[in-house]
């Protein structure tokens, strides 16, 4: 059965609705008017989604975050950052601005365009300059007979609240575990969202790769043992879309739902669909500390680890199951991870052409900073170096993870430890000269 939904006449009651997975849908969600439902061929945009690095539209910029995201923190969690250490603030604010520069790098605007094309087409008034429908749309400097770049700075809102909004992050949290995902609640919540608006996004994201992308679920389809979603990917221009379709699979044949992997380019195999996916489209107004902020913020912050690799090492971290920690992609990678369980983590580092190197290594709770550290050294070409961070209930302690070298405290041949911040806070002596 297909679901071609519409947004204006219903309901936001209808949010409630959460079909059976093995059957269809009961209940009154209001009129499938076809000319009130979104189409790819008339509310995508007319040109497609580019990385900066490649073109195809010159004269577009790459944007830097400011300090947007610390009200929006503080607003979000109700607390002021001055209560929170010092290097973690740091961290966070060095992975909403590298964080930003990666995505439109490697995914281009897709977050961006996403947002701005639901909002278009739920409030064509909001269009700039006189189109008609997002499909008017072919260039992201349009309309160019005027001065300044009003689709574009819409773009660039939306594009940079996925780092600078606390609701978009913690929305996505699992996209840092796939484990995380509860299915059922997932395609429940997804296919309500659909049916009371029209449109829902969807994060498509592969955990082996941590390559992920944006698209816009706009109706679906059972099945036997499947349903299979038709999103918006602005990866296409609306044009393109009249002899093409693009689906998202889930495979329903199981206990739980599993999304099959996506043919087209990157072999995305998972999604997240964010429960605050409206209070970011609606931002612009101000909202409160998001429901539970304090239980939120103790479940995904917790203990944080941050890795700060110099390029001129290549560096590999990986957490007590060996599965590697994320990381921005930019020249002076960040490696993080948010909740860090107790154990060991693994730091490894590999020469690139020789040379002398520098390591941050920060890690601390909510309350407390455990490790504020600079690892300063010099490494040959092809050689590598391991160091060991243990985390347990009470702090952290950092020390090399090869075995019958000197212990890091001691100024080696290769390398030295210089203490940061933490070394004026209270701190386990066994961590550091």
């Amino acid at each position: 059965m297909t679901r071609r939904s519409v947004l204006a006449a219903v309901s936001v009651a209808a949010t409630a609705i959460t079909p059976a997975l093995g059957g269809s849908r009961t209940g009154t969600i209001g009129s499938t008017d076809a000319e009130r439902a979104f189409d790819p061929t008339r509310h995508g945009f007319g040109f497609y989604n580019w990385r900066v690095s490649e073109g195809p539209y010159p004269g577009t910029r790459t944007e830097t975050v400011d300090d947007g995201w610390r009200e929006a923190f503080e607003r979000a969690f109700d607390r002021p950052l001055s209560d929170l250490p010092e290097g973690f603030v740091e961290g966070l604010s060095r992975h909403a601005r590298e964080g930003l520069l990666e995505a439109v790098r490697t995914n281009g605007y897709c977050y961006g365009m996403i947002f701005a094309a639901q909002r278009y087409f739920e409030r064509p008034e909001t269009i700039p300059a006189d189109f008609e429908t997002a499909s008017g749309i072919t260039h992201p400097n349009a309309p160019q007979s005027v001065e300044g770049t009003p689709i574009l700075d819409d773009l660039v809102e939306y594009q940079t609240a996925q780092y600078t909004d606390p609701h978009a992050w913690l929305g996505r949290y699992a996209l840092l575990d796939a484990s995380l995902i509860d299915y059922d609640a997932q395609l429940a919540d997804l296919l309500a969202a659909v049916d009371a608006f029209g449109t829902a996004a969807i994060t498509l994201f592969s955990e082996q790769t941590a390559r992920s992308h944006q698209v816009l679920v706009y109706d679906y389809e059972r099945r036997p043992g499947r349903v299979v979603l038709r999103a918006y990917n602005p990866n296409y221009t609306a044009e393109s879309y009249e002899e093409f379709t693009y689906t998202v699979e889930i495979d329903t044949r199981g206990p739980s739902p599993v999304p099959l992997p996506v043919e087209y380019g990157p072999r995305y195999d998972q999604f997240i669909h964010n429960e605050y996916d409206r209070m970011i489209r609606a931002r612009r107004d101000p909202s409160g500390p998001l429901a539970d902020g304090g239980a939120l913020y103790d479940r995904v912050f917790g203990t944080t680890l941050f890795v700060a690799a110099d390029p001129a090492v290549g560096t590999s971290v990986v957490d007590p199951t060996g599965r590697r920690l994320e990381h921005t992609t930019g020249p002076e990678p960040l490696h993080y991870r948010y909740g860090a369980s107790t154990g060991t983590y693994t730091i490894a580092l590999t020469g690139q052409d020789g040379g002398e190197y520098a390591l941050d290594v920060y890690a601390g709770s909510e309350h407390h900073e455990f490790l504020d550290e600079t690892i300063e050294g010099s490494i040959a070409a092809g050689e590598t170096e391991r160091y060991e961070v243990t985390i347990d209930d009470g702090g952290a302690a950092l020390a090399t993870g090869v075995g019958g070298t000197a212990a890091l405290g001691a100024i080696g041949a290769s390398y030295a430890v210089r203490r940061g911040r933490a070394s004026r806070r209270d701190r386990p002596e066994t961590n550091g000269p």
